[in-house]
């Protein structure tokens, strides 16, 4: 490691520290690999993939998911009620 390069170290709850955990192997990263990769991602210098664009597409899919699921209950609870009719 070259001799110029800075440690950065910091502390967290222990809740936080599990979340970062759960996120982290969510990834198969290790946590620090995870953190790395974030920071680099934030100041435009990734080295082993965007996770946050990875993270905003997998949300906005899942937004879009939810809507979907929340239209086809709706047409289900209309498509009962016009079949109770008969």
């Amino acid at each position: 490691m070259p001799s110029k390069w800075k440690q950065v170290k910091f502390y967290l709850k222990p809740e936080q520290y599990e979340k970062l955990k759960k996120l982290a192997e969510q990834q198969n990263l290790t946590v620090p690999s995870f953190v790395k990769n974030l920071v680099l991602e934030i100041l435009g210098e990734a080295e082993y993939g965007d996770i946050i664009s990875q993270l905003k597409r997998l949300e906005a899919k899942y937004e879009q998911l939810a809507h979907e699921i929340g239209r086809i209950e709706k047409e289900l609870v209309q498509l009962r009620r016009g079949w109770q009719k008969y």
